[in-house]
C-alpha cells in the first residue's frame, strides 16, 4: 500500500531535434574563476566535444577581457601568455572574442563581456542560426537573455562549475550540466608535479597509519 502511495520520481524530458544545430558560448572569465579556485586546467577542445554531443556544431565562442594601454611589465608578461592561449583556441576552431579590461585602483576588471555574449546569443537566435544554445557560465545576469531566446523557440542548456553556478540561471534553462561531475573528462591539475607530490604524501601517510595499527595489534 505504501508503495502505491509513494510518489514516483519525476524525470525531466529532454526534447531533441533531428539534425539539431548547436552553438556554444563560453564565458572565459567565469570559467577562469571556477578553475582557478579548483586548481584545474581546462582542455577546451574536449569540453566543446562533450557539450556538443552528437549534434551539429555551428561554432563555439570564447569571450574574455584583455588588458590594453600602457601596461606594467608583469601585466605585459601575463598578456603575452594570454594571447598565446587565445591563439591556441583559435587554432582549435574556437572563435575568440575579446574586450579591453577596465583599469581600477584594485586592478583590471571585465566590463561588457556579458553584454557581448548576450548580443551574440540573441542575434543568432533571431537569424535562426541554431536550435539549441549551450551557455557555459554561472552568471545570473543571463536569466532575461535565456528567457528571450526561449521565447524565440530555442532551447538553452547551461553548463558550469558549482563554485560559480547561479541557481536562478540553472532553474530557467532547459537543461543543466554540472561540470564538476565530468571534470575528469576535460581537465587536468593546474600544477601536476605538486598534485603528484601531494598524492604520494597522502599514500605514505596512509601506509604509516596501517603499519602502526599492525604494530599495536602485535602487542
Amino acid at each position: 500500500m505504501l508503495r502505491i502511495l509513494k510518489k514516483k520520481k519525476e524525470t525531466k524530458i529532454v526534447y531533441r531535434y533531428p539534425s539539431e544545430k548547436v552553438v556554444i558560448f563560453i564565458d572565459g572569465g567565469n570559467m577562469f574563476h571556477a578553475t582557478n579556485a579548483l586548481k584545474l586546467k581546462i582542455n577546451y577542445k574536449k569540453l566543446v566535444d562533450i557539450l556538443k554531443r552528437d549534434r551539429w556544431l555551428l561554432r563555439a565562442y570564447f569571450y574574455t577581457g584583455v588588458p590594453s594601454g600602457d601596461l606594467p611589465k608583469e601585466v605585459r608578461e601575463q598578456l603575452k601568455k594570454q594571447m598565446g592561449f587565445l591563439k591556441e583556441l583559435q587554432n582549435l576552431g574556437i572563435k575568440v572574442k575579446t574586450m579591453p579590461l577596465k583599469k581600477t585602483p584594485e586592478g583590471y576588471i571585465e566590463k561588457g563581456i556579458d553584454i557581448l555574449i548576450a548580443t551574440d546569443m540573441i542575434s543568432l537566435a533571431f537569424k535562426n542560426a541554431y536550435d539549441t544554445v549551450v551557455l557555459v557560465s554561472g552568471d545570473s545576469d543571463f536569466v532575461p537573455v535565456v528567457e528571450k531566446i526561449q521565447e524565440l523557440g530555442k532551447r538553452v542548456e547551461n553548463a558550469s562549475f558549482k563554485k560559480t553556478s547561479s541557481y536562478e540561471l540553472r532553474r530557467v534553462c532547459d537543461e543543466f550540466i554540472l561540470l564538476d561531475n565530468i571534470k575528469h573528462k576535460f581537465t587536468a591539475p593546474l600544477n601536476p608535479e605538486k598534485e603528484e607530490k601531494q598524492q604520494k604524501g597522502l599514500l605514505k601517510e596512509i601506509y604509516e597509519r596501517i603499519k602502526n595499527l599492525f604494530k599495536r595489534g602485535k602487542r
